[in-house]
Formats: structure tokens, C-alpha cells, sequence
């Protein structure tokens, strides 16, 4: 698995809950909860895990699952964007180090001096890319519609729907929730297609390489993010697929997609 800065999905840690759940719901600007406020010399940590399940008739169920922790020190926050040390590991993998920015717009991510958009699921920090234009006001049951121009690292372009299910503007924590459908490869199926590294599933004991061919796509998740940390962030894809050996025999299926991402530590 090639290195991507650690971003995943998740369940709410209890400290998180604790602020939430009894948080009154005033309205405020947008940017109050979800700008990174971030300060120099601030550490974060993560845990997180994605798991992608193919199951259907006449083969085995294809199950891959990877998970791990990162860890984050803000090093530099400027008018061009932030700046962190990170060291990571994927359980089962090696471990790694580096350094890495985010630019002001929240999208743009540059490791080793090379840019590019972030479409990754979910991450330490929160991305606009996958919530649309959002309003400049929110308050608890606000809602509005994204749209999601480009695949993305689980699904693919489409639209979705997001509501602010409640918020708390004197610790600025909020929570999101999104519900979305799209048509089209993920950016995970380009990158597979890319590298020429196609799924392998298990037939009557024999492995058998096979072509994914993606229908629709139905997803759900469930954001907390506190001054644009994200706190905690789990999102399931949901969709039917047509799998295609070089032989031509297909196999219709059902895939499930999900990532999950927990803030283990947050020292201001």
C-alpha cells in the first residue's frame, strides 16, 4: 500500500461525546468549527481503519482490512498553510515519518514538494472537499447540498446531503452528518487500475484476478470536529459490482466500504 497521510474515519471518543451531548444549539459562522485553529507546537494523534468487503454467489468473501495510528506536531502556521512533522504506522507495514503542509484552502496537501488534492476519506484536519459550499451561518438542523465534482478515495463524484445535527460554539465542536449517491470509479479504483493490480478473490480453493465494474453508490457518515480538528469520523459506501475475470465469467456482488478515525490525543 503506497503511503498516504494518514486519514480515515471513526467512532467518537467519550471526552468528545461529553461536550456534545449536552451542548446548546447556537447558530454561528462556519469557519468558527470548522477552520483549523490550530497552534504551533500542538501534537495530535489518530487511530483509524478502513475495511472493504466484496461478498456475492460463487465465490469467497473478499475481506481486506488495514488500520493504524499517526502522529501529529503542527511546526508552522502561516498565510499559505500549516505545517506538521507526522510519524505513522500501518499495523502489518512498515513505519514512516515526514513532513507535510496543508494549504489555506483545507484541499491541497504538499509532501516532498509535490501537490495535489487531498480526496482522502477523512483525516486529522477537516477537508472541504467532500462537504460542498458551506453556509456561512450554521446552526443544530441546518442542511445543505454538496456537491462532489471528482472521485474520491472511497466513492465517486456525486452529490450529498449534509445537516448539522448539533453544535457547541463555546468549545466550537460540531456534528455533521452526510448522506450522498454517485455513479463511477473511486479515486481508490483508478489508483488499482493505475498500478495494474487487480482484486483477487477466491473460487473453490483457486485465486481468480477480476475487473471491477462499479454501479451506483449510496453513502452515510457521521463527522465531529472541533476548530476544524476532526474528533471523530466514520463513513460507510455502499454499491453493487460486477466482477469480470480475464476469462470473461462475471460475478455479480455487493461491496461495502468503510473508514473509520478516532482523535486519541489532542495537547494544546
Amino acid at each position: 500500500m503506497k503511503y498516504r497521510t494518514p486519514i480515515i474515519s471513526i467512532f467518537a471518543s467519550s471526552m468528545a461525546l461529553s461536550l456534545i451531548c449536552v451542548a446548546p444549539a447556537y447558530a454561528g459562522s462556519g469557519d468558527t468549527y470548522l477552520r483549523p485553529a490550530v497552534k504551533v507546537g500542538q501534537h495530535l494523534s489518530d487511530v483509524f481503519s478502513k475495511t472493504v468487503s466484496i461478498r456475492g454467489a460463487g465465490f469467497d468473501e473478499y475481506d481486506k482490512r488495514i488500520a493504524g495510528s499517526a502522529n501529529y506536531t503542527v511546526t508552522a502556521v502561516t498565510s499559505k498553510g500549516i505545517t506538521f512533522d507526522s510519524d505513522y504506522r500501518y499495523d502489518g507495514y512498515s513505519e514512516g515519518s515526514g513532513g507535510y503542509q496543508v494549504l489555506q484552502d483545507g484541499i491541497t496537501n504538499c509532501f516532498q514538494g509535490q501537490c495535489s488534492v487531498n480526496d482522502q476519506t477523512s483525516g486529522v484536519l477537516f477537508n472541504p472537499y467532500l462537504w460542498g459550499d458551506i453556509p456561512k451561518d450554521v446552526q443544530a438542523g441546518s442542511t445543505w447540498k454538496g456537491t462532489i465534482a471528482q472521485p474520491w478515495e472511497i466513492g465517486p463524484s456525486g452529490s450529498e446531503q449534509v445537516q448539522v445535527l448539533r453544535l457547541d460554539a463555546a468549545d466550537g465542536v460540531i456534528t455533521l452528518s452526510r448522506a450522498g449517491t454517485g455513479s463511477g470509479p473511486s479515486s481508490d479504483d483508478q489508483a488499482r487500475e493505475k498500478s495494474g493490480k487487480p482484486v483477487v478473490i477466491t473460487k473453490d480453493g483457486k485465486q481468480i484476478e477480476v475487473s471491477v465494474i462499479p454501479g451506483e453508490s449510496h453513502w452515510s457518515g457521521l463527522t465531529t470536529v472541533c476548530r476544524g480538528v476532526i474528533v471523530s469520523d466514520e463513513i460507510m459506501v455502499e454499491r453493487h459490482v460486477t466482477l469480470v475475470t480475464k476469462t470473461g465469467e462475471k460475478f455479480e456482488a455487493e461491496q461495502r466500504t468503510y473508514t473509520l478515525l478516532d482523535l486519541s490525543s489532542d495537547a494544546v
